[in-house]
């Protein structure tokens, strides 16, 4: 799937220091919910797995910084990157 970013998102992405790679990881390996044409991916204890499956099991101190991140697309368009509340940290550490 070929993603387009909102360049309002690639502004607010580089002022958060949130690599446009890891978005993609999120989409590509993240939870998926769908409703009324938007999309939203976020980061699960399967997201986890996943990753480190693609990755390698030394990814964690990769995915720990970015774990409570979700990304919302409409029409393969990120729309919108943000943190949840409270981090997956624990699950990194499973």
């Amino acid at each position: 799937m070929e993603l387009d970013f909102d360049p309002q998102v690639e502004k607010q992405m580089q002022r958060g220091g949130i690599p446009r790679g890891i978005v993609e990881l999120i989409i590509r390996f993240g939870e998926r919910q769908h409703r009324c044409g938007i999309e939203r991916y976020a980061v699960t204890r399967r997201t986890i797995k996943r990753i480190r499956g693609y990755l390698g099991p030394d990814s964690g101190r990769i995915l720990e910084r970015y774990a409570s991140l979700y990304a919302i697309t409409i029409e393969n368009r990120v729309v919108t990157v943000a943190r949840n509340g409270s981090p997956l940290r624990r699950i990194l550490n499973d």
